[in-house]
């Protein structure tokens, strides 16, 4: 008796089982084939990111290194730096604010006594409500 072939028989359960893993590690290879294909684009894409942004740096000092060659440059330069200028060339001066007036004696004075005379109830007594009057007589 020749033997029967069933759809069930193990010969085909283990064709079936080997197509379906052969799948599965297609699909596998597929996805992580996919999955490195991506972080390398990506790192592509930020390498080109970073090349223009050093290029605009370079373009900028290209034209920094142009500015400083030029004689208008180092003319003025001379001029900032070491008060040089042309004969009969005017020179307009900006002054910043003022400095604030050095403290009289008397606001000196004032200000010795609030950090070394008086209590600390005083001083900020003296600070939040009475600065425009004069400081308390300290009694010892």
């Amino acid at each position: 008796m020749a033997p029967q072939h069933t759809p069930y028989s193990s010969r085909n359960i283990f064709l079936l089982l080997g197509i379906f893993l052969t799948v599965l590690w297609l699909l596998y290879s597929l996805g992580t084939f996919y999955h490195r294909s991506r972080a390398i684009n990506d790192e592509i894409i930020a390498i080109e990111e970073q090349n223009d942004r050093l290029r605009a740096e370079i373009r900028d000092k290209e034209r920094r290194l142009q500015y400083l060659k030029t004689p208008q440059r180092i003319d003025k330069e001379a001029k900032i730096q070491m008060g040089k200028r042309q004969p009969e060339e005017k020179v307009l001066v900006f002054i910043d604010d003022r400095l604030p007036v050095l403290p009289t004696e008397q606001k000196q004075e004032t200000e010795r006594i609030i950090r070394e005379d008086l209590p600390i109830i005083e001083k900020w007594r003296w600070l939040l409500f009475s600065q425009n009057e004069s400081l308390p007589h300290i009694s010892e």
